[in-house]
């Protein structure tokens, strides 16, 4: 990355906006992309490289600039997805859930594979006031628990975690060579596990089909009063079967084309919002046209 020129941190969060689900959802809808254009030409004011000519180049650029200056969470997504979902697992053998809402806080990914784990990520631009709260409600429903953030501020939050005595909750850093180094593993736990949280995990089609197997029949009430009178018979149910119930819902929400996002057809920049937006074949064509487009 030495050809990479340091950018203000300020400077790239105004370009950084491009590199959304939201989008390239709008590209591969075809839809207006004035925003991306306007922030390319103010990019590439900003420097004299002269090799970025199209749209792949401005985003390659744009994502080696924002992991050296300015590593904002997409920057931490994509790097599990790339590193950890492709580098270690496969997405045949793993299911991963952005922005997954656990009571009231979000986990910012979710992986599903052998195990259930929540990872939560704080930037070197994020404070620990709410992470005892999140970290909290995460084990209701889920058996791991790993906070991400930078080796710059990785003091603070070994501080944090032995404060609060949470030696099952595991710790990954993002290097200064921009590699994922576990500092703590993780370490199942069940003992918070809550019927409660893991039932609002599902859709509906889900906990009815839960409940009709493990009860043999389904709730015969209104509409209204579905929800109410599964979740009453979910509490019966024994906490770590329900958590291997939910766990198999939400494992088999399925991701389109895998071989085609694990492949090279999706850029390295590109990996988590491919995923995460459940890109067909279409989607990626899409895309790519776009990407090849001169600016």
């Amino acid at each position: 990355m030495n050809d990479v020129k340091h950018f203000n941190s300020s400077f790239l969060r105004t370009i950084s906006p491009v590199l959304s689900n939201a989008m390239f959802r709008r590209i591969a809808n075809e839809d207006d992309t004035g925003f991306i254009k306007s922030r390319a030409d103010k990019y590439k004011s900003y420097i004299s490289n002269t090799e970025i000519t199209t749209y792949n180049d401005f985003f390659n650029h744009l994502y080696k600039s924002l992991l050296r200056d300015y590593r904002n969470e997409f920057v931490y997504k994509n790097e599990i997805v790339r590193k950890i979902v492709l580098g270690k697992h496969s997405l045949n053998t793993t299911t991963i859930i952005n922005e997954f809402r656990i009571g009231k806080s979000i986990a910012d990914l979710v992986m599903l594979n052998g195990t259930s784990i929540v990872y939560e990520i704080k930037t070197e631009y994020d404070s620990t006031e709410r992470l005892l709260s999140q970290i909290n409600e995460y084990r209701k429903s889920f058996l791991n628990v790993v906070i991400v953030t930078h080796y710059s501020v990785v003091d603070k939050y070994e501080k944090f975690l032995t404060k609060y005595t949470l030696s099952n909750i595991g710790l990954l850093v993002l290097s200064s060579r921009n590699t994922l180094n576990e500092i703590r593993k993780p370490i199942e736990d069940s003992s918070h596990l809550d019927n409660t949280y893991m039932f609002k995990c599902l859709r509906k089609e889900e906990y009815l089909d839960l409940i009709n197997k493990y009860f043999g029949f389904s709730p015969d009430v209104p509409n209204t009063k579905i929800f109410r009178e599964c979740l009453a018979l979910a509490k019966t149910i024994e906490k770590k079967y329900f958590h291997k119930c939910m766990f198999g819902y939400l494992k088999n929400r399925k991701i389109n084309e895998k071989e085609i996002l694990s492949s090279s057809e999706v850029p390295a920049f590109l990996k988590h919002i491919s995923i995460s937006s459940n890109f067909k074949k279409p989607d990626v064509e899409k895309v790519n046209l776009f990407l090849n487009k001169k600016l």
